[in-house]
């Protein structure tokens, strides 16, 4: 339906839009459409089209305090409003990923290093204990996916058997940590699922979590559908325990009118995952500022400069104060 080779001259918009008109409506799956109920339907509600397109026109490139501020300011205050929607205690802190892909893989690999003492980041896994992550079975496949990514190999992401709810069942889960302790292994990690992405299963959160802690586990919860169900009070007994999660992930491009793609990642405390992937060259920072985050590719780099130049006007300075850096981005 397009040339096979690419136009050796300029192409009128007319004809772009008459390409798109021919081509696009009628060769997609519509999301949008009032009769989508596969996956999750209408999840760009108009204000979210127009923000798309605000965003669009800026160009922004929001990379760094210094080359986006009021982009920065407002994702920090976004996560925040989240943060207490979704009824989770101060001291969360959160960035704006693609998707909770994303968020999977950044927890697998600070659960990697964690465990680790950060050496993995310095001379590899090879020669170090074979690492065990647990999930249930019901988790999503991108934390299958983390854990190759994150070179701990799929035979070392174990699935805990469920109970009769398809929730993970603690006691299996502290056989499974013990029985691999004495075989050798290194447990790293917990992942846990909110709103399973195949039959909505949920894990119980508190006491998986107690297990968890009995053996120094980092755990993460993957609730990137069901997590937006957390605004409701009264279905918080879904997730009961969250509090004791190291990172949280959740779509609000699912059930919250965003548009493709947003997905926020909420940390306990940033710097595990900060010092698993950290990198600070100078393009990375906002050099001359204090006290302000960056969102780079790969972690978001507290500046440690000097402070900001009398000249700058009052108008483009950072706050004078500011949350600790918020992780992943």
């Amino acid at each position: 339906m397009l040339p096979l080779s690419p136009p050796e001259e300029p192409v009128g918009m007319e004809t772009i839009f008459a390409d798109f008109e021919r081509i696009v409506p009628d060769g997609m799956t519509h999301w949008q459409h009032r009769r989508f109920f596969a996956y999750f339907s209408a999840n760009a509600a108009p204000v979210s089209m127009i923000a798309e397109n605000l965003t669009a026109v800026m160009a922004a490139q929001c990379m760094l305090w210094q080359t986006s501020p009021a982009a920065t300011e407002i994702e920090t205050r976004m996560i925040d409003w989240m943060r207490q929607a979704l009824g989770l205690p101060e001291g969360f802190q959160g960035v704006i990923q693609d998707t909770a892909t994303s968020a999977n893989v950044c927890a697998v690999l600070t659960m990697r290093e964690r465990t680790l003492g950060w050496r993995g980041i310095d001379s590899g896994i090879a020669g170090e204990k074979q690492l065990r992550i647990y999930a249930s079975p019901e988790t999503h496949s991108s934390v299958d996916k983390a854990i190759r990514i994150a070179g701990i190999g799929q035979r070392n992401l174990v699935k805990v058997p469920t109970d009769g709810s398809w929730a993970l069942d603690p006691e299996a889960l502290r056989r499974a940590i013990n029985a691999d302790r004495a075989a050798g292994f290194l447990p790293a990690g917990l992942v846990l699922c909110v709103g399973g992405t195949s039959i909505g299963a949920s894990d119980h959160v508190h006491q998986t979590i107690e297990v968890a802690r009995e053996h120094d586990l980092y755990v993460h919860i993957d609730a990137a559908w069901a997590g937006s169900a957390m605004i409701c009070p009264e279905l918080r007994e879904l997730w009961e325990g969250v509090e004791g999660a190291d990172s949280i992930a959740f779509n609000p491009h699912k059930w919250l009118g965003a548009q493709f793609d947003c997905s926020i990642q909420f940390l306990a405390d940033p710097e595990p995952q900060v010092r698993t992937l950290g990198i600070r060259p100078d393009y990375l920072q906002t050099l001359g500022q204090t006290e302000i985050t960056n969102y780079p590719s790969g972690a978001p780099i507290p500046s440690t400069q000097a402070l900001v130049p009398a000249s700058c006007p009052r108008s483009q300075r950072p706050p004078t104060t500011h949350p600790k850096p918020y992780c992943l981005g």
